[in-house]
Parts: C-alpha cells; sequence; structure tokens
C-alpha cells in the first residue's frame, strides 16, 4: 500500500473512533474500551416554551361559586340534551354539537362554559383526556397541569400573553365507559374556584334527550 493510501486509512479509521465515542456518550454509554467518558461543554440550548410577559387580567369580579343556575335543552336528535346554566349568561351555538356561554359585555380573557357532545367518538374517557391534553400541549403555550383524575383536568397555559386557567370534565352518561359529553369551564385565575364550583354543577345535571 502506498503512504498515500496508508495516511486515508489512518484517518478514516479516526475518524470512525471518533464518531463511535460521540454517540456512546450521546447515548449515555461509556466509550469503547471500557474507559470512563469526561464530560465535554454542552451546547447552548435552544429556549422552549419561554414565559412571555404576562399582561393585567381584566378587571371584572372573579366567578363566584354558588351562582344561579337554570336548564336548557341543546342540540337536536340523537344529540339533544338538556343541563343547567349560568342564569342570565349570554348563549351561542358554535355548532351542531357544541355551545358556549358566557356574561352579557364582558371583556376578552373574562370566563366562559363551553360543552361539547362526543358521544359519536366512541372513545373512552381515559383516551380522550389523554388526547385532550396531548392537543393542549401541541396548541397552547406553557400548559401546565395542575390537577388531573380519571375523568378531569385542571391545568392553565398563556393565550395571547394572558395566563388562563382551564376545568375540563368528560362524562359517561350510558355507563358505556365511553366519553360523551366534555365540559370546559376557562377564566383567570382568581376564577378558579368558581370554575371549580360551575363545572362541578353543570356535570351533575346533564341528561341525555
Amino acid at each position: 500500500m502506498s503512504w498515500r493510501g496508508t495516511a486515508v486509512l489512518v484517518v478514516v479509521l479516526a475518524g470512525g473512533a471518533a464518531a463511535g465515542f460521540g454517540a456512546s456518550w450521546a447515548l449515555g454509554e461509556n466509550p469503547p474500551g471500557g474507559g470512563t467518558a469526561s464530560p465535554v461543554a454542552a451546547s447552548p440550548s435552544l429556549p422552549v416554551d419561554p414565559v412571555p410577559e404576562l399582561l393585567p387580567d381584566p378587571d371584572m369580579p372573579p366567578l363566584a361559586p354558588g351562582i344561579a343556575l337554570v336548564r336548557q335543552s341543546v342540540g337536536t336528535g340523537s344529540f339533544r340534551m338538556t343541563l343547567p346554566v349560568p342564569k342570565g349568561w349570554s348563549f351561542f351555538e358554535n355548532s351542531l354539537n357544541e355551545w358556549q356561554w358566557r356574561p352579557s359585555g364582558q371583556p376578552d380573557f373574562g370566563y366562559v362554559l363551553r360543552v361539547e357532545q362526543v358521544l359519536s367518538n366512541r372513545r373512552s374517557i381515559e383516551w380522550t383526556l389523554d388526547r385532550r391534553l396531548a392537543e393542549l400541549r401541541e396548541d397552547e403555550s406553557n400548559v401546565e397541569v395542575i390537577a388531573q383524575t380519571r375523568d378531569s383536568l385542571h391545568f392553565s397555559f398563556v393565550a395571547a400573553n394572558h395566563l388562563r386557567h382551564g376545568h375540563l370534565r368528560w362524562l359517561d352518561l350510558t355507563g358505556s365507559d365511553n366519553a360523551q359529553v366534555e365540559i370546559a369551564v376557562t377564566g383567570r385565575k382568581v376564577d378558579d374556584p368558581g370554575m371549580a364550583d360551575l363545572i362541578a354543577r353543570v356535570g351533575s345535571g346533564v341528561r341525555l334527550g
């Protein structure tokens, strides 16, 4: 072998050893030959979901526990149900199977109740909760889970530089172990006690048909 071929071979072998060392270090393994890997300077990591500068919440009274509720029917046909909703709140029909209530004239980033019938998905509450949480982490900023049960989720997130708190609950009304209704209440941190009370009372009063 010529001296040029020998030199090329040495370079290739050295490069392969270096690549093997780098891969083993990245995987948390010791380098070839049984030696101990020495730490190397880490490259600067990119920031993940940095906390933005938060804007103040709208100046309005907190949502109080125990507000008056009235029964309302929503949906048609197999999507029809009745439920208790806050008395005097404005009603919006987002779609044939999703509805929303909020106080009339309140500013942006107040509190809102949303109810959706999800029985057509034919998915368990556990699957629905896990999927919803994954969607929140993908779509929203700075999502933090505050509390979680088998059928409910309390979390915070940041939207348009406002800290928001959300409560989600799923109902199985037929004993099928599938989620049929999703209830969501979103508001400010100061509204948390009222939101927790509202979602519990609405959830206990939902009836299909």
